[in-house]
């Protein structure tokens, strides 16, 4: 494996969380001591339910919001004892594509501005060879050099989505993360999307971090998958291993809950009772206890820590626990998952990529 680009070391953030005449009632623990490695030319999904801290653990990586405690090392260098000017040169090496393709472009700016912008702030080429280079970038993506000249509100999400990829690829980053890129399109588009995504990370040798809900999505993109539950990683491993064979209960559930799966053995899963619990005052020892239908009082008692080599698990009862097998397909559902597959591997016959709606 070849050696990170990324890592992360008990990385934590919080949010104070104020009464309505300002005073501080608590604070929410969006991420709570976080440890991640991100090998170079390597897939990272991060996964799990909403308001896990999927999305600030994304911006905590490229330092666009500060942590609390933590060391994050890009590059071997520690993007915290960065100075401001260190840290914007830094940033032409780390680029994020967001998940609304219609709130992050700006409606003033024409596409050849917005793509030209990173080229201009980084020095990447000359002003006069700035054109060229948007119409290379555009190409890129599968759009038309002369859709350059036009203005955000006359494209469709998809194509709003490629003209964010082109301005994330203009000032030749080593690393993305991509915080939902797809989950706003259309199933048909976000297939292109994605196949768009995994050629520009195979022709460029990109560094990707998908943060993703779509479990269908990121079996097919990512070499690894990290599973967040309450602001903490509760499972990491290889896709494959994690897909086949989860160890923590909270993963069995979120592989189980995609529709047309079912539990291992091909049976059902016992629906997860309760609701989530607040991320202002987590449950003591593992966050997942209280819905979790095999805890036993330890663990309430202890946090769990993520234990292994290649495939970790933080789970007091992971080694006793019956193992899982892969979820099985029903004819009853998973029509969507199928239809995802199909775009997948069928390459015969690609879908334009430059057509209006996508």
């Amino acid at each position: 494996m070849s050696e990170p680009i990324l890592e992360l070391r008990d990385v934590a953030r919080a949010f104070p969380v104020r009464d309505a005449l300002g005073r501080a009632r608590g604070a929410v623990r969006a991420v709570d001591g976080v440890s991640l490695s991100v090998p170079e030319g390597s897939v990272l999904a991060i996964v799990g339910e909403s308001g896990c801290g999927k999305s600030t653990l994304g911006r905590l990586m490229l330092r666009l919001i500060e942590p609390d405690r933590g060391a994050i090392r890009f590059m071997g260098e520690d993007l915290r004892a960065l100075s401001p000017a260190a840290l914007r040169r830094r940033r032409r090496d780390m680029q994020l594509i967001f998940q609304d393709p219609f709130a992050s472009l700006d409606p003033r700016m024409t596409v050849e501005q917005a793509v030209a912008e990173p080229l201009r702030l980084h020095g990447i080429v000359p002003r006069a060879q700035e054109a060229a280079r948007v119409a290379e970038l555009l190409a890129r993506v599968g759009l038309r050099p002369e859709q350059a000249r036009r203005w955000p509100h006359e494209f469709s999400g998809g194509q709003r989505q490629r003209i964010a990829i082109a301005r994330a690829l203009a000032s030749r980053p080593r690393l993305i993360v991509g915080d939902e890129p797809v989950s706003a399109l259309d199933v048909s588009v976000q297939a292109q999307v994605v196949n768009l995504l995994q050629d520009l990370i195979a022709e460029l040798g990109l560094t990707f971090v998908l943060i993703s809900h779509d479990l269908g999505v990121v079996r097919h993109v990512a070499d690894r998958v990290a599973v967040m539950y309450l602001g903490r990683i509760v499972e990491d491993g290889p896709t494959e291993a994690v897909f086949a064979a989860p160890r923590h209960p909270y993963t069995r559930a979120l592989l189980a809950s995609v529709p047309g799966q079912g539990g291992p053995g091909g049976g059902k899963v016992a629906v997860l009772e309760g609701d989530i619990p607040s991320p202002i005052d987590p449950p003591s020892g593992c966050r997942f206890r209280t819905r979790c239908p095999h805890a036993v009082p330890l663990c309430a008692e202890t946090t769990p820590e993520l234990e292994g080599a290649a495939h970790r698990v933080a789970c007091h009862l992971a080694d006793s626990l019956s193992p899982a097998t892969p979820p099985r397909e029903r004819d009853a559902g998973g029509e969507r998952l199928r239809r995802l597959q199909g775009f997948f591997t069928d390459r015969a016959n690609p879908a334009p990529s430059t057509g209006d709606r996508a």
